[in-house]
């Protein structure tokens, strides 16, 4: 009888969480991908590793569809390095980089060039997002073919000011996205709008925290969810709205879904972790666009996780310098903060409280953001899928400790947060990349390309 080739890895006594479900198996890898599941799977193959996850649970490795790494242009903020490092760190091992860098990320060779410079640097695996511009529709067939993993529309003012396109170059973006197969992820705000009443607050002589909330009314998200999705549903797209923050929001996606339309939305972990009162106890820190929302709004957010209105949770990552997150001037500060360590970690902390469960995390985290992107491999782990697993001990205590983040700068509005649950391990394709010690080996991420149907 002719023997088998043994495993590369073989990953022993823990239980492994999918999206609808959980089981105590064994996971063996062969070639960087899950070969087979099951139950004693030493006793018919040896293999070359073995690792002992007994009382600990396994997770497809969390897949963050939002993070800006600051490359090209801002590394003073962050790099594709540091950012990556704090992803293997808080068991993400895909990540999906943002457009919004200088310059901005809209024509193929501009695609390329980043490419170029982040693929020697990443320890996780990444796509990158193409922008949605006011004159680049003609771009984006040509990004898709580079790999582009979708691509984003800013409607609202974030860091880089992308001014919204228009309306009708919002639909050529929106036709040639459909035409790729692409998704096209949005930041659903009404940029002349909230630019309007931040000229009035500025004009009111307003330079405190709370001000951003202020310019930034609910009606502003509403309105642009209304109108994307009115123009994606005629231009047959694969819409996402990125960040979601509103009750009122997601009320008015529910209603467009009742009447056909068809779109995912993205809450973070911010918007469900922090509400308004956060502005008294960490001032400008906590500027993000969308703006914290009040109680109500973090209420309604986690009883859309429950009734499975929201599809996939996110951390919009987004560094800048310790510097200038000091500002005290709200509209001289910068919007967003760090979160790709902390995500799984808080979310494990929530799941001990009962507020959702680790399965959620699974769907919300990893499986539902991979089956979106249409990204082979990810978001499971069954055979055929790529060994990409984070060993989770659930009992763990402790709290957000900012010494021991990898980000460039670790300045965090979850510091000294109380945790239950803790990231012990992080395995990309099969081999290490974080562990006790810290992150393991060199840069080994890949670029990961979309599943298209063209």
């Amino acid at each position: 009888m002719a023997h088998q080739a043994p495993y590369d890895l073989l990953l022993t006594g823990g239980t492994v969480v999918a999206h609808d479900a959980r089981h105590q198996h064994d996971i063996a890898v062969r070639d960087g991908r899950v070969v087979a599941v099951g139950d004693r799977l030493a006793a018919d193959t040896p293999a070359t590793t073995v690792v002992d996850a007994t009382g600990l649970l396994v997770l497809p490795g969390l897949v963050d569809v939002h993070v800006h790494f600051r490359e090209p242009g801002m590394t003073e903020k962050e790099d594709f390095g540091s950012g990556t490092r704090a992803a293997a760190a808080g068991g993400v091992t895909t990540v999906v980089d943002m457009p919004n860098t200088f310059p901005p990320v809209a024509t193929a060779e501009g695609f390329q060039q980043k490419l170029d410079l982040v693929a020697p640097k990443a320890h996780v695996d990444f796509g990158l997002y193409g922008m949605l511009g006011q004159d680049n529709a003609a771009e984006i067939g040509a990004m898709a073919e580079l790999g582009a993993m979708g691509f984003k529309l800013f409607m609202g003012q974030t860091t880089g000011d992308n001014r919204c396109p228009d309306d009708a170059a919002i639909y050529r973006g929106l036709e040639a996205a459909a035409a790729a197969d692409l998704v096209v992820g949005v930041h659903a705000e009404n940029d002349h709008l909230l630019r309007m009443f931040i000229d009035r607050l500025r004009a009111s002589g307003r330079t405190d925290p709370r001000a951003h909330l202020a310019s930034r009314p609910t009606f502003v998200e509403v309105e642009a969810v209304t109108r994307i999705i009115t123009l994606a549903t005629e231009a047959r797209t694969k819409l996402h709205i990125h960040h979601l923050s509103t009750g009122a929001g997601l009320r008015r996606v529910r209603d467009l879904r009742a009447a056909g339309h068809r779109v995912s939305v993205e809450t973070l972990v911010a918007h469900l972790f922090f509400d308004d009162s956060a502005y008294d106890t960490h001032g400008n820190l906590v500027k993000l666009n969308p703006p914290i929302r009040p109680a109500e709004d973090v209420a309604e957010l986690w009883a859309g996780i429950g009734r499975g209105d929201v599809d996939v949770i996110a951390t919009d990552h987004a560094p800048h310098t310790p510097a200038e997150q000091a500002e005290q001037d709200v509209w001289r500060a910068y919007g967003g903060f760090i979160g790709v360590e902390t995500m799984l970690p808080l979310l494990l902390t929530a799941a001990a409280e009962g507020r959702l469960t680790v399965e959620d995390i699974v769907r919300l985290c990893s499986y539902t953001p991979a089956q979106r992107w249409s990204m082979p491999g990810k978001g499971r782990l069954t055979p055929g899928a790529d060994a990409d697993f984070v060993l989770v001990d659930a009992d763990a205590t402790g709290v957000v400790d900012p010494a021991r983040m990898h980000s460039r700068h670790n300045v965090t509005p979850y510091a000294g947060h109380p945790l239950r649950g803790a990231v012990v391990a992080t395995y990309l394709r099969g081999e290490s990349v974080f562990d006790k010690s810290g992150i393991t080996g060199a840069p080994r991420g890949r670029q990961v390309r979309p599943a298209r149907q063209v």
